[in-house]
């Protein structure tokens, strides 16, 4: 069989991409694991303990001086990280105290901030138009935090230490900036000391208050293995990700492989048979078969770890340039990432030549007489109808457990994994009876337009099953999982944007801290993007219901029509009339008659309760007419905003944000910014899951022009006995059009149905055992229609070679049997 390597190019292209995905997966998660410990080490460099507090506590500001007092210690560095608002530019900026100069941070510009009014800014702040002399307003985010202005004096490029991220940042004197974030403390302090790092953290341990939860203290040797932890974590479900299409690519890429040798057996019958007959044992022609397979193996794993390297490459270039990953510039190479790829891709190759192998020991030594080619046959055996149906079945109630079951997400998505597994094996192991059946069906069709040689190649699909199966199995896989992952994107993004619609029902809302002022809503609804802006009024109310002898405090606002057209999703305002009021607060029930009084005026209302309602928020929403009633002049706090449809959000943001500039009390929250970086989140996951998963649809492609190949050789005397009928070439080449077309549009129906409800259960096993959330389906019919028009192509694409092979042989040829 070593003559034959032509034959052995599509197993060395079907490997090649396996391993390539597996090598780049291995490479890719051994270069952020280097990445991250460059950057953790950068980040203790120079200290020889650390002692930091998680996120439920703070290290108090007391324990630095004693710190850098504790015996053998020289030095001491307390670092804050935190968020603030710049309530200026109505955004969100990341915030440090002032930090020392040195560990890779320097001053660009200005110089570091001295007192309580002044702040230093990174290079992403001075870029955005923030100069030294502008003044910036800072608040926190705790309950009653009011802003404060500083005055720009520096400009300084953090290092490692300070902050790794790609953020606006500013930083302060520790005592502001603790006021302003409401927590009187440090969040680490990084020490330095003499007699090793043991003793500088044993001394340190010993400083009163570090013993208390939340809060510890380490060598900086343990602290760098910590941080790299808990930021590897992080990137697992990225490599978790990748290691699954890799499998996927494997998988498909067996598929062909067997196709592959199981044509090179059929191809070398005669000399096989030839072999037997000069004394070759069985066990000789197979090791001939698999040492094919191992030298295969082995020169495609080795092609796929050069190109996962370069794919490795590709994507941290990318993603070091494009995203906040802290990427170094070249990927890490270890000898795990290149021997694992290896042995997985010669094994895999090895394991999946063993059957074509076993049946080239079955080849009898008088076949080199008379060359025996595999009959075709029409019969389907019953055990293995039963077992695809068992598994088929099975799979499928695990499935709809796992899509409707009330248990947790963790064993709803294990249910559903193993349900669709189940399922689709069953499918598979069926195929032999499906993809013949629907082809029958849909050659009835074809043979009206496309004539004789539509008609023969739903015959050809009829008298060899196996083969009709076999030939669009690793299609069927391809379309499968881009139409699950496409319809399962749908569901989510569709839920997910109904969920936000729900949660957040305006697109955005600008808070103050004093009055509404009428200019700031005209600003506001002259913004470019902006379809509607209203103001809410509020004041403090008591609410008193029928029956009761006390009343509860209660926060009221009012709810106009012009408030109301600012709801993308006015359900929770649902019931509200000058008659009724949405009320949650205790001891009030749908129904109840309720008054609510502001000082001597007092108005009485039917109460509605909403659904999910939480009697802890003691508030109650009235019309705007209604509130006027009991407080006229009630002072508006907040403007619900309304965008454009079709209006990029973050552009309405930003301009916005430049509209509010005159008012420092006013802040933008816009959920409409968070529903637009859902949707390219899912975007961006859908673009690269498809993306990823086309490659099984090219491994699929050079499957179905295997398996073809092998019907050709097949059906030689066949096709030779159709010329001589009278069929020219041309109709030789069409029957094999139609045959992989039709057994293409087979797979692809099969695909379609299954790929969607695994897609919807998945969806449904993801998000749906959350018990807040409603679950919406969502059919992406172009996305379906793109996939069906691409397999369809690839399908008749594979056909063209096997069918320029066949119409080249010569009648006379074929008749006399070679």
């Amino acid at each position: 069989m070593v003559h034959e390597r032509r034959r052995l190019v599509p197993t060395l292209i079907a490997v090649v991409l396996g391993v390539a995905f597996l090598a780049a997966t291995l490479m890719l998660s051994a270069t952020i694991r280097s990445s991250i410990v460059a950057q953790t080490s950068a980040s203790v460099d120079g200290a020889d303990a650390v002692v930091s507090a998680d996120a439920s506590t703070t290290i108090p500001a007391s324990a630095l001086a004693q710190i850098a007092a504790s015996p053998g210690v020289s030095a001491a560095e307390p670092a804050i990280s935190t968020t603030l608002q710049r309530t200026d530019r109505a955004s969100v900026i990341e915030a440090h105290i002032t930090p020392r100069i040195g560990h890779g941070t320097s001053v660009v510009s200005g110089r570091l901030p001295r007192t309580a009014g002044e702040v230093a800014v990174n290079p992403l702040v001075a870029d955005s138009g923030v100069r030294i002399g502008h003044q910036i307003n800072l608040s926190g985010f705790s309950e009653g935090s009011t802003g404060r202005r500083f005055t720009v004096v520096g400009v300084v490029d953090p290092g490692p230490r300070v902050s790794v991220n790609n953020d606006q940042q500013a930083y302060l004197e520790a005592a502001t900036l603790m006021s302003l974030r409401g927590e009187q403390g440090y969040d680490t302090i990084y020490v330095t000391g003499s007699g090793g790092q043991d003793a500088v953290a044993d001394a340190v341990s010993r400083v009163p208050g570090l013993h208390a939860k939340g809060i510890s203290v380490r060598t900086a040797d343990q602290e760098r293995d910590v941080l790299t932890d808990r930021a590897m974590s992080g990137s697992q479900a990225m490599t978790g990700f990748m290691t699954a299409f890799a499998v996927i690519a494997l998988v498909v890429g067996a598929i062909v492989i067997v196709n592959t040798f199981t044509i090179l057996v059929a191809q070398r019958t005669r000399t096989l048979a030839l072999a037997r007959c000069v004394g070759a044992t069985r066990s000789q022609v197979r090791r001939s078969v698999l040492a094919d397979a191992v030298e295969v193996g082995l020169a495609g794993s080795l092609l796929g770890v050069l190109v996962g390297a370069g794919l490795a490459q590709l994507l941290v270039s990318v993603g070091g340039s494009s995203t906040n990953l802290p990427l170094q510039s070249h990927i890490s190479v270890s000898a795990v990432s290149i021997l694992v790829p290896v042995l997985v891709g010669t094994l895999v190759t090895l394991l999946a030549a063993l059957p074509p192998a076993r049946r080239a020991t079955r080849v009898p030594p008088v076949a080199a007489l008379s060359p025996v080619l595999p009959e075709p046959t029409r019969t389907v055996g019953r055990v293995r109808v039963v077992t695809g149906a068992v598994l088929f079945i099975a799979g499928a109630g695990l499935l709809i457990w796992a899509a409707t079951g009330t248990g947790s997400m963790t064993s709803a998505l294990i249910g559903g994994i193993a349900g669709g597994l189940m399922n689709f094996a069953g499918v598979l192991v069926l195929a032999v009876v499906i993809i013949p059946g629907l082809a029958r069906l849909i050659g009835h069709v074809a043979g009206r337009v496309g004539g004789t040689p539509a008609e023969l190649a739903a015959e050809n699909a009829q008298r060899n099953p196996g083969r009709a199966a076999t030939t669009v199995s690793a299609l069927l896989v391809g379309v499968t999982l881009i139409v699950m992952t496409a319809v399962g994107a749908a569901c989510g993004r569709t839920t997910i944007d109904a969920t936000l619609d729900k949660q957040f029902p305006f697109d955005a809302s600008v808070t103050s801290s004093a009055s509404v002022e009428p200019a700031a809503v005209g600003a506001i609804t002259r913004t470019k993007g902006v379809a509607e802006a209203a103001t809410v009024p509020q004041v403090e109310l008591t609410l008193a219901v029928a029956g009761s002898s006390h009343g509860t405090r209660v926060t009221g606002f009012g709810y106009s029509e012009r408030a109301r057209a600012t709801f993308r999703d006015a359900s929770s305002l649902k019931g509200l009339d000058d008659g009724h009021a949405l009320v949650q607060a205790p001891g009030a029930s749908t129904g109840d008659r309720i008054t609510v009084r502001s000082g001597d005026r007092a108005l009485t209302l039917t109460a509605v309760v909403p659904d999910g309602a939480d009697p802890s928020l003691n508030r109650v929403m009235l019309t705007a007419d209604a509130l006027q009633k009991v407080a006229p002049g009630a002072p508006a706090h907040q403007v619900l905003v309304r965008y454009a449809d079709g209006a990029q959000a973050a552009d309405v943001s930003s301009a916005l944000t430049t509209a509010l500039a005159p008012y420092p009390a006013m802040s933008l929250n816009s959920a409409a910014d968070q529903r637009s970086q859902m949707e390219q989140i899912v975007t961006l996951m859908m673009a690269l899951v498809i993306g990823l998963l086309a490659i099984s649809v090219i491994i699929a492609l050079v499957g179905v022009a295997n398996t073809l190949g092998l019907s050709v050789l097949e059906r030689t005397r066949e096709i030779g006995l159709l010329r001589a009928l009278g069929l020219t070439r041309s109709q030789i080449k069409a029957m094999f059009g139609h045959e992989a077309v039709q057994e293409s549009v087979a797979a692809i129906l099969v695909g379609l149905v299954l790929g969607s409800a695994y897609g919807i259960a998945g969806a449904f096993a993801l998000l749906g055992t959350e018990g807040s959330v409603t679950m919406h389906i969502s059919v992406p019919w172009v996305e379906l229609a793109a996939v069906t028009v691409v397999a369809l192509g690839a399908g008749w694409l594979a056909s063209v070679i096997p069918g320029r092979r066949a119409a080249r042989i010569s009648p006379a040829v074929a008749l006399a049997g070679e």
